[in-house]
């Protein structure tokens, strides 16, 4: 769902957005389903073009537990905090253009986000908020035991590892395939 930015008041404006509601439903249907979700965000122009963003999303994602693979709903609460600049051209070596490494990033404070126009696509924006919190190795939260919550293996101390014998095998000439070989 796109926001028209020329449409929020100098003191700011709220927004709240929910499965009840369904502003960014068929957005976030590929990430999460019919789950439900809810967020707040809060949009203040700073000047006549940048804006602030600041809000969450809460909702959960679909996944299996990278222990024993049962499934789970990964909870998502994701707070962000942005500031909205209209699209610039980025010429290489420019004041605009991009890091060359993330590890070149702040990494506190608001981050920036582009728009193109008047409007800013906020749908897409939360769409990424949600999908970069799916975790690489996704596994249920340890009970008070030490024990995995979903499928009860204990994993306090333990890090995820999978051993399985291999079979040893002899090593072979390389040229002994090549006998069976027979040339017409």
């Amino acid at each position: 769902m796109k926001i028209n930015l020329l449409d929020i008041p100098e003191e700011g404006k709220s927004f709240a957005w929910n499965s009840q509601t369904g502003e960014i439903s068929t957005v976030l249907a590929d990430l999460i389903g019919k789950v439900q979700y809810q967020t707040e965000f809060f949009i203040k122009p700073i000047t006549s073009r940048d804006f602030e963003l600041t809000g969450v999303i809460k909702t959960t994602l679909p996944e299996q537990c990278s222990r024993c693979g049962i499934d789970f709903a990964f909870p998502v609460n994701e707070k962000f905090h942005e500031i909205l600049i209209p699209k610039q051209s980025q010429p290489r070596g420019g004041k605009y253009s991009k890091v060359n490494h993330v590890s070149d990033l702040p990494d506190n404070g608001p981050e920036s986000v582009e728009y193109d126009g008047q409007h800013f696509d906020m749908g897409e924006y939360l769409h990424e908020v949600v999908a970069l919190a799916a975790p690489f190795n996704p596994a249920g939260p340890e009970n008070e035991d030490g024990d995995c919550s979903i499928c009860e293996i204990p994993v306090r101390g333990r890090s995820f590892s999978y051993d399985e014998e291999m079979p040893v095998e002899k090593p072979q000439n390389p040229f002994a395939a090549l006998k069976n070989i027979k040339i017409n």
